[in-house]
């Protein structure tokens, strides 16, 4: 025999809304973890004291880090021009950490940024060693763009002008 008409349409109705519901979860689910990925904020303050390091010195680059999502995110290492550096163990940035000042001290051989002497977060010395390749030409008035590196692979750029 089967079953009737208005049976077959309930069922029908039931599935398809059922299926409805299943998809705006997942997409839901999906767009709110995106939401919530962990991203920084960087504000290049300035690239300091490279006027008198001809031959070799330190310069320092400085960067406002801003952490506003609830977790923290390590930081791998950064580029400046051609000189890139790997730090030994990741630089965390607690969540919620607003406009902490970040300074690499940079050193200068030969008119070049070669390496990293030291890092401070927040006026704090940081123990991390780095590993440094390329090398990139210093000097007063150029504008030098770079990029932080994040555990996770992301990037965050930016462009700062080298002073005296």
């Amino acid at each position: 025999k089967g079953i009737s008409n208005v049976v077959a349409t309930i069922i029908l109705i039931a599935v398809a809304i059922a299926l409805a519901v299943a998809v705006a979860v997942w997409v839901f689910g999906l767009a709110g973890s995106a939401s919530k990925t962990a991203t920084l904020q960087i504000q290049a303050v300035g690239l300091n004291n490279t006027a008198s390091l001809a031959t070799s010195g330190t310069a320092y680059l400085s960067l406002l880090v801003s952490n506003p999502s609830s977790a923290a995110i390590g930081i791998n290492g950064f580029t400046l021009g051609s000189l890139s550096c790997v730090f030994s163990t990741p630089l965390q940035i607690p969540a919620g950490m607003q406009g902490q000042l970040l300074v690499i001290g940079l050193s200068i051989s030969s008119g070049n940024f070669t390496g990293v002497n030291t890092i401070y977060l927040g006026g704090s010395a940081q123990s991390i060693a780095t590993t440094c390749t390329g090398r990139q030409a210093a000097q007063v008035g150029v504008q030098y763009s770079g990029y932080l590196t994040t555990v996770s692979g992301q990037t965050y750029p930016f462009t700062v002008t080298a002073s005296s």
